[in-house]
């Protein structure tokens, strides 16, 4: 079972030297963005995804998102990573994102309120570029 939490508003991505703080600032394509935007307020917060006893192992606080996502098994969809870097459509989190029909449980965050299409999109263009943890 997973927790459902609020993701924050955020705009297009921009180019390099610009702040991710949400709001009314760009959200970029990059770990430290994403997870000051979505994964602490929307994932962690709320103890869904913070250990001890994250939600399918899945920890993603601060300083552990990358290593529980990166090249990580999903628990849920054998054979597919929680992330493949440089393959969003093959990265079970997109799917769990979208609520694509071939996951496992519910779309998240658990009844919503959903990632907008824009965050979602640059959680894809992250790992498009390799998935880097910076």
């Amino acid at each position: 079972m997973f927790c459902a939490c609020a993701g924050k508003g955020i705009e297009d991505p921009v180019g390099p030297g610009a702040s991710c703080s949400g709001g009314s600032a760009p959200f970029r394509p990059r770990l430290t963005c994403i997870q000051q935007i979505v994964f602490t307020p929307t994932c962690a917060v709320a103890g869904c995804h913070l250990n001890p006893g994250a939600q399918q192992g899945l920890d993603l606080s601060d300083g552990m998102a990358w290593s529980s996502l990166a090249g990580v098994p999903s628990a849920e969809l054998a054979g597919m990573n929680r992330v493949t870097a440089g393959d969003p459509d093959m990265s079970y989190l997109i799917w769990k994102l979208e609520g694509n029909a071939g996951i496992a449980g519910d779309r998240m965050p658990q009844g919503g309120p959903y990632l907008s299409q824009a965050e979602i999109d640059v959680i894809r263009q992250w790992i498009l570029d390799g998935a880097m943890d910076d």
